[in-house]
């Protein structure tokens, strides 16, 4: 049964990996720098961040605006090099951009305007080698999975931004990455559409049971999602704190309330800063 905050109950353990399975974490980070030259220097945005991400996990990294949480998840993705440090995707060293990795970002305009949701949950399948009629018939799995199938024949245009974001889960996860990245995807929605969406995103991930790497700014998103998180602190960032959360109660608990203070005083987040930011709370 789910809790008032959307949280999962506590998942089995995993298996241990079989002889044919890489050992060692999914995802390994190792004192990454990250940052970006403008016409006359290099600017560090991500100073040394290291953490690891075990197979079936749900890591969310969280940190104050414009510490390079974005910069991180782009880096993990492939688009970017780091200036420094390591970042080890099931023991490869070697990132370029693949479907191992899928991405949803935050901004609503990232589906094709001129083809259906069905084709643009379908599109990267074709691209990535799937023939037009097994492309067609699991994008339609998938818009089950996220509820969309009645909006299989619509466009964008004619989406919320809530559906559109489901329509970017559901292309994401037809590709059954390794690693499932969200960079903030539900951080431009309103409240109410955004709980709704993180009680969706705990049960897509628990049904499918795709490896999570969430990004936000927001402390109770991370609470509701996540099983770890990773806080960073102010620009060049480092690492403050990894926090395990997992068999956390909801929101009425006592170990909740404490959660949520911990992560504020991780994050520096006094009172003032809270009521007028909102996320952070």
């Amino acid at each position: 049964m789910r809790t008032l905050s959307g949280r999962m109950p506590r998942r089995q353990a995993r298996v241990a990996p079989s002889e044919h399975e890489p050992s060692g974490p999914l995802l390994r980070v190792e004192h990454v720098r990250l940052g970006y030259w403008t016409a006359r220097q290099f600017t560090v945005a991500v100073e040394d961040v290291s953490f690891d991400v075990e197979a079936g996990e749900r890591i969310i990294v969280i940190g104050p605006s414009g510490c390079g949480k974005s910069t991180l998840l782009k880096a993990i993705a492939g688009f970017i090099e780091p200036a420094g440090g390591l970042i080890q995707m099931a023991g490869r060293t070697s990132l370029a951009p693949g479907p191992d990795r899928a991405v949803v970002f935050q901004e609503f305009d990232q589906l094709f305007p001129w083809r259906s949701v069905l084709s643009n949950v379908a599109y990267p399948l074709r691209v990535n080698g799937h023939r037009r009629r097994a492309a067609i018939a699991k994008a339609r799995q998938y818009l089950e999975l996220t509820n969309l199938a009645h909006a299989a024949d619509r466009y964008p245009h004619q989406l919320s931004g809530g559906m559109k974001q489901r329509v970017a889960i559901a292309r994401a996860l037809a590709l059954d990455p390794t690693l499932l990245l969200m960079d903030e995807p539900f951080g431009s929605l309103d409240a109410i559409t955004r709980q709704r969406l993180q009680t969706e995103l705990n049960r897509i991930v628990e049904q499918t049971r795709v490896t999570l790497l969430f990004v936000t700014h927001s402390i109770e998103e991370a609470l509701v999602l996540g099983d770890r998180i990773v806080v960073l602190g102010d620009a060049p960032s480092r690492v403050i704190a990894t926090v395990d959360i997992r068999g956390l109660g909801g929101p009425e608990t006592v170990e909740y309330s404490q959660m949520r203070g911990r992560l504020r005083e991780l994050l520096a987040v006094d009172k003032e800063e809270v009521e007028e930011i909102g996320g952070l709370e």
